[in-house]
This record gives C-alpha cells, structure tokens and sequence, in this order.
C-alpha cells in the first residue's frame, strides 16, 4: 500500500528525473506558460520508500492548476489520491476550481480525469505549433501516433 506525503527534498530527484524522461522537464508548458516544475510544489505517492507517482500544482488566485500528474503504477488508485491531495490544498486555499491542461493524443488521461469529475471546459485548436515556439522539445506526435497538435482544458469545481 502506498501513502501520499508532500514533495520533500528527499522525493525531488526522483520526480526531477521521472519529468525529465517523460515531459523533456524540467519544464512544461500550458496555455502558453513555462512551468519550471522544479519550482512547483506537489505530493508523491510513496511505496516501500519508493515514488510510485506525482503530482504537481500552481496556485494562482482562487484558482488551481494541476500542472503534472504521473503514476508509474497505474490502476492502483494513486493517481486519484494525488488528485484528492491537490484539491484538498486547493479547498484549504480558498481557491474555486482546479484545472488542468491535456493534449488531445491522451485518450487514456482524459477518459480518467471525466471519470474522476473533470469536465471539458475549452478546447484550444492547433495550440502545441505555439507551445513548440516555447519549448522545441515537444514532440509532433503523441499516444498512439495521434499527431499532437490541441490542449484541452478540463476543470473541477470546488
């Protein structure tokens, strides 16, 4: 079983290297922001000592973006007690959404976060050629070969 605690100096390594291989980290971008995830506060799912997944946030405002959300052992619930920590520190923040930003070649996270509340709230066409402009990293094609080329915007409210 594993057990959500704070990203401390002692996780950071871990995640910084997890970002690095999966997003071309430390940075990400969304709607036209460069997120320097080092910077960012989060949570980590911790099993036998290990990080089994994360999850990182902005708050801004009354507002709260879930900026990265990582589980490298899916289906075992980690991902939505990440989900449940970050909102809980939104609520505790007095902010009145959570949201998040997705590419449209990733099927599998947008099924989950409909099934976990989020709903669909803008959909911005042909937003990766600028995020491109921002971080040439980004690859053109995504999950499944889908080619990237849209962000979705999906929101909680609290």
């Amino acid at each position: 079983m594993y057990t959500i605690e704070e990203i401390t100096d002692i996780h950071r390594p871990f995640v910084d290297a997890q970002i690095k291989e999966s997003w071309a980290g430390p940075r990400v971008v969304s709607r036209g922001v460069i997120h320097d995830t080092r910077l960012e506060p989060g949570f980590a799912a911790i099993e036998d000592g290990a990080v089994i997944g994360h999850a990182l946030y902005l708050i801004t405002g009354d507002e709260c973006e879930l900026t990265v959300l990582e589980s490298q052992r899916e289906g075992r619930g980690a991902g939505s007690a990440l989900i449940r920590a970050v909102m809980e520190t939104a609520r505790s923040a007095g902010c009145c959404r959570v949201w998040l930003i997705t590419t449209n070649d990733n099927t599998h996270a947008i099924r989950f976060y409909q099934r976990f509340g989020f709903a669909l709230k803008a959909v911005y066409l042909d937003a990766l050629d600028e995020a491109r402009k921002l971080k040439p990293q980004i690859p053109l094609t995504g999950c499944d070969g889908i080619p990237l080329r849209h962000e979705f915007e999906f929101e909680v409210a609290l």
